[in-house]
């Protein structure tokens, strides 16, 4: 009886790690999604509703950047076999919601990039800790690489807020 009591522990042990490490990468997945989503709208928003060539030029790259980060995500999660969703995810919308009910002009290029250092440093750091321990490969090779380029965006923005 103890036997099967222990084989059982240990399955419903390994089911509940496997289902633990599915609900991280599902959240990373999601999460990755909201970043490039927030990204490109965020980008898009700062342009329309702005003036400032510095803001225009750092939205642009952002578009650029999370355009194809956007892309790399989709083709890792396919080759994880895993379904991502291309939307703002909870965090991702409250920032995109604030900044859509910023007044134009300089008002919002001071909010984008408050907005922008906030969110890319609480984005580094899912990145960081997806590529130091994530569970899927092909996602964690994603976020290994995505790492200098976020870290790369708070560089600039830290010379262009100077």
């Amino acid at each position: 009886m103890r036997g099967r009591l222990a084989s059982l522990l240990t399955a419903l042990s390994l089911v509940t790690s496997v289902a633990s490490a599915a609900d991280g990468t599902h959240a990373f997945l999601l999460q990755a999604a909201g970043v490039n989503r927030f990204q490109i709208a965020s980008g898009h928003l700062a342009v329309r509703k702005t003036q400032s060539e510095v803001v225009h030029g750092f939205a642009h790259q952002m578009i650029l950047d999370y355009s194809a980060a956007g892309m790399k995500l989709r083709q890792a999660a396919a080759d994880a076999k895993l379904p991502v969703r291309d939307a703002l995810d909870e965090r991702h919308k409250a920032a995109f919601d604030q900044l859509t009910k910023t007044p134009p002009g300089k008002t919002l290029s001071k909010a984008y990039f408050e907005t922008q250092e906030k969110v890319l440093r609480d984005d580094l750091a899912l990145f960081e800790g997806y590529a130091q321990s994530g569970d899927n490969e092909r996602l964690q090779v994603f976020a290994q690489e995505m790492v200098p380029v976020l870290r790369g965006h708070l560089e600039q923005l830290g010379k262009l807020r100077k």
